[in-house]
């Protein structure tokens, strides 16, 4: 049995001790927790929902050297930038490679503002572009870790 596994069930044996016939309902929560958990670990990859929303390279939306991102790569069509709770809750960093549904396949050179949250922002070189693609609800989903920093 694996520790986490065992752990729970000897909380559970425990609970039923203390509690007496209580204690069978503590076991069958602390069972369905083993079991919740296991599948989040086993899938490291989940689908997230987010806002999807584009910039161009204008000091009001970028800094001011709009042309360079975050990271110090250069901006091009495509490029995206993730809000930092993705970051954080996630661990994805840049040159992670996402599936946006449907929106295609993006990697992650450029991260946003600490006050966007589920946010990702997909760079157009046309301003005028970048405000007619919108703000759309969609989901997410890493595929690919760290590409290489040279490419």
């Amino acid at each position: 049995m694996k520790k986490p596994i065992m752990l729970m069930f000897l909380i559970s044996l425990l609970l039923i001790i203390l509690q007496g016939e209580g204690g069978a309902r503590a076991i069958l929560l602390s069972l369905n927790m083993a079991q919740e958990t296991k599948q989040v670990m086993s899938n490291p990859n989940p689908v997230i929902p987010v806002t999807v929303s584009a910039y161009s390279p204008t000091e009001e939306e970028c800094d001011s050297d709009p042309y360079v991102t975050a990271y110090q790569r250069p901006v091009k069509e495509g490029t995206i930038a993730i809000s930092r709770d993705l970051e954080n809750e996630f661990g994805w960093r840049l040159g992670d490679r996402i599936h946006i549904t449907g929106l295609g396949e993006f990697v992650v050179w450029d991260r946003m503002h600490p006050r966007w949250k589920k946010r990702v922002d997909i760079f157009f070189h046309d301003t005028e572009k970048a405000v007619s693609f919108g703000i759309k609800q969609t989901q997410m989903i890493k595929i690919d870790n760290a590409i290489p920093q040279g490419t």
